[in-house]
C-alpha cells in the first residue's frame, strides 16, 4: 500500500492559482506524471510542483489519495496512479510557453527532401543487391547483365517509383508530409527484406509469399524468365501497399505532426488529395519499369512484347483501390 503523508500545511487544491495558470485535465486510464508531462511539453518535476507543491513523495501521494481521489496502486505498490475512474480525478497543467520547435516547419520541404534522397540512395544498394554488372550468357548466346534474384524487379520498381516520387514533391500542396512518408513506407520494405535473410522471424504471410516464390531467374525460357518477374512485381506490390501502407500512414502522420510541433494537429484528411496524386507516380514507374524489363530479356525480339504484357498485369486501377483502403484504415487508425 503507498506510504502517504499529510503535508505541515496542506495547500488547497484546486487554488486560485491552479484555477488562473492552469488547465484542468481528467485523468484517465493508462495516464502517469511523465506521459502527461510529455503530451503537454512540460518538466515533470514542474507538473507535479505546480499540482501539489511539494517533491515529497508521501505527501504526492496524499493528494493524490485524497485531492485527486486516486485508488489504483503502481505495480510495486508505493505509489498511487492514474484512473479512469479517480474522482474527481482532475490535475492542472501549468500554463507556460512550450520550448521552440527543433524543426521549423517552413523549411520542412529542404528537411524532408534529405531524407528521402538518402531513402532514394538506399533503394538503389537494395536493388544492386539482385542484380551482377558481369554478366551471362542466354540461350540465344546474347550476352547480357545477370538478374541473379527475381526480387530484384519489386526492389528496382521501389527504386523507380522514390525516384518519381521525389521528382514530382514540389508540384503538392504538402510536399513536406510527401517526402517524410518515403523513407517510412520504405524502411517497412527493407526491415521485411532484412528480416527475411535473417531467417525470416516477424515476417509477415503477405511477405513470406513474396519472398518465398522469388528466387534465380529462369533467363532459358521465356514463360520461365516473365513468369518470375511477374510474381516478384505483384507480390511485392501487394504486400507493401496492403499489408504495410495504412501502418505506415498511420505513423507518418503523427511523427510529422511531432517533429514540426503542429498544435493543433491538422486533420488526416489535409494530405489525402496529395497521397491520392502520388497514384500517378506509380503509373509512370510502372512503365518505365516495363522498358526495363524488355532491355534485360533475355531474347531481344520477345523482349519489348513481354515488358508491354507485364505493364498490362500490373493493374494500376487495383493498385488505387488498395491505397484506398490503406487510406481508410489508416484514419480508422487514428480516431479520425
Amino acid at each position: 500500500m503507498p506510504s502517504t503523508k499529510p503535508p505541515t500545511v496542506v495547500a488547497p487544491f484546486p487554488s486560485a492559482e491552479h484555477l488562473a495558470k492552469g488547465t484542468p485535465y481528467k485523468v484517465k486510464d493508462g495516464d502517469n506524471w511523465w506521459s502527461i508531462a510529455s503530451a503537454n511539453r512540460v518538466d515533470v518535476n514542474m507538473l507535479i510542483s505546480f499540482n501539489f507543491k511539494t517533491s515529497n513523495t508521501d505527501e504526492i501521494n496524499w493528494y493524490l489519495r485524497e485531492k485527486v481521489g486516486c485508488r489504483l496502486e503502481t505495480p510495486d505498490h508505493d505509489n498511487y496512479r492514474f484512473g479512469s475512474a479517480d474522482v474527481p480525478g482532475i490535475i492542472y497543467i501549468p500554463k507556460v510557453a512550450p520550448p521552440p520547435c527543433p524543426n521549423d516547419f517552413s523549411k520542412s520541404f529542404e528537411i524532408e527532401l534529405k531524407e528521402a534522397l538518402r531513402t532514394k540512395h538506399q533503394s538503389v544498394d537494395v536493388a544492386s543487391r539482385f542484380f551482377s554488372t558481369v554478366g551471362a550468357v542466354g540461350r540465344t548466346g546474347r550476352f547480357i547483365s545477370t538478374v541473379t534474384d527475381t526480387k530484384y524487379w519489386f526492389a528496382k520498381l521501389y527504386e523507380i517509383t522514390t525516384g518519381f516520387e521525389i521528382g514530382a514533391a514540389r508540384d503538392y500542396k504538402q510536399p513536406g508530409f510527401v517526402l517524410h512518408f518515403i523513407p517510412i513506407f520504405y524502411n517497412m520494405y527493407n526491415r521485411a527484406l532484412d528480416a527475411w535473410d535473417a531467417g525470416g522471424a516477424g515476417v509477415s504471410p503477405l511477405w513470406r509469399l513474396h519472398f518465398m516464390n522469388t528466387g534465380r531467374p529462369d533467363n532459358d525460357s521465356v514463360l520461365g524468365w516473365s513468369s518470375g518477374i511477374m510474381t516478384s512485381l505483384i507480390t511485392g506490390v501487394t504486400a507493401h501497399i496492403r499489408g504495410d501502407m495504412g501502418q505506415a500512414l498511420e505513423t507518418a502522420y503523427h511523427s510529422f505532426v511531432s517533429k514540426y510541433c503542429l498544435d493543433p494537429a491538422p486533420p488526416f484528411d489535409t494530405y489525402k488529395e496529395d497521397f491520392f496524386a502520388m497514384g500517378t507516380v506509380f503509373n509512370q514507374a510502372r512503365m518505365a519499369a516495363m522498358s526495363l524489363v524488355a532491355s534485360l530479356g533475355p531474347i531481344p525480339e520477345a523482349g519489348v512484347k513481354i515488358g508491354d504484357s507485364l505493364g498490362a498485369g500490373l493493374d494500376v486501377n487495383q493498385v488505387n483501390q488498395w491505397r484506398a483502403e490503406a487510406w481508410a484504415d489508416a484514419k480508422r487508425r487514428l480516431g479520425q
